[in-house]
């Protein structure tokens, strides 16, 4: 069934939604699980970390470039990397207000960047039908450039305290990835797509039609890619078993985070949608899916690889991702509903 038949049915929509965050929480909920049974310990949560980062992330980045990105097909794409970037700003400044209250610039990080992909991504696929999810996806990979070269940069420097220019906070390898995507897949298609049945090109990417009598097959590239969203919801699941022992503290400042995360933020995004764009159509409806998604998704996995990386000593992260991935499988549903009522 075509889901977006019955946009108009909130208690449908709510339970589309509902069953889509619920299949993105239950793979945290197995790395919890791991770290509390003691099968997975601190050095590996950071290996684990380490390996999204610096390999399965980027992998993934070029892959979907290399293998949807047609910049002819979405005209007035580049916008929405202007939109995440907005996105981010106005989460930072209302992350600000309660770093002010707290003392603690972890809620900054929290409200700026939220989970704008990987749980975005999988909750696309399963509200909208193929030809508009293929839409969608790419242009929420568009929207995240900015979340992907600002988080390290940011982190930097309002939890490491490492304030000034550092090139290894901006060029990660997920920035230099999707930098390097934008400018070959970008400004070189369709110049660079005339090599997809080359020997090379066929290992890294697989081939999308038959070839050399074969049927499509899939490429390194994307099998290390598609490893990065159940290893970051590992590694999400896995740090709050680590990090949220016994009573949990800042009670009052996890408490705020998590209300101003998961429902003032997308009340404001609701609110930004009806008045800016009007109501939904059926030739709209999936840019008004992704778009409130980034306003109620709950904090990024990559706060946490961040801070296992460096080795920051978390303090309210892992208490306010387990509560906003708890109150995300009803405050997620609900607005989503809502937005194409």
């Amino acid at each position: 069934m075509n889901p977006l038949i019955a946009w108009d049915s909130f208690s449908l929509s709510f339970w589309l939604a509902a069953l889509a965050t619920a299949k993105v929480f239950a793979v945290g909920l197995a790395g919890f699980g791991l770290v509390r049974l003691g099968i997975l310990r601190e050095r590996g949560l950071r290996a684990l970390g380490q390996l999204v980062a610096l390999l399965t992330m980027p992998c993934l980045v070029i892959y979907r470039f290399a293998t949807s990105f047609d910049p002819a097909a979405i005209p007035g794409w580049w916008v929405f990397a202007l939109i995440g970037f907005a996105i981010t700003i106005f989460g930072m400044a209302l992350g600000k207000i309660l770093a002010w209250r707290y003392n603690n610039e972890e809620t900054t990080m929290l409200m700026g960047f939220q989970n704008a992909g990987y749980f975005v991504l999988p909750m696309l696929a399963a509200l909208l039908p193929n030809q508009e999810y293929v839409k969608a996806s790419l242009l929420l990979f568009v929207l995240v450039i900015p979340f992907n070269s600002t988080l390290w940069f940011m982190g930097s420097v309002l939890l490491l305290r490492k304030p000034g220019w550092n090139p290894s906070t901006i060029f990660t390898p997920p920035f230099v990835a999707t930098l390097f995507s934008l400018i070959v897949y970008g400004l070189g298609h369709p110049w660079i797509h005339q090599f997809d049945n080359s020997f090379i090109v066929q290992i890294l990417f697989g081939s999308r039609a038959a070839a050399f009598g074969s049927a499509a097959s899939v490429g390194a590239m994307q099998q290390i890619g598609d490893l990065t969203i159940p290893l970051a919801m590992l590694v999400l699941g896995g740090s709050i078993a680590a990090n949220v022992q016994g009573k949990i503290e800042f009670k009052r400042a996890v408490a705020a985070t998590t209300i101003m995360k998961l429902v003032i933020m997308p009340l404001f995004g609701y609110v930004f949608l009806r008045f800016a764009m009007g109501a939904p159509t059926p030739e709209n409806a999936a840019i008004y899916v992704l778009l409130m998604l980034q306003f109620c998704a709950p904090p990024g996995t990559n706060l946490t690889i961040f801070s296992q990386q460096y080795g920051y000593k978390m303090r309210l992260i892992p208490a306010v991702c387990l509560a906003s991935y708890i109150l995300c499988l009803l405050t997620v549903p609900f607005f989503v509903a809502l937005v194409l009522r």
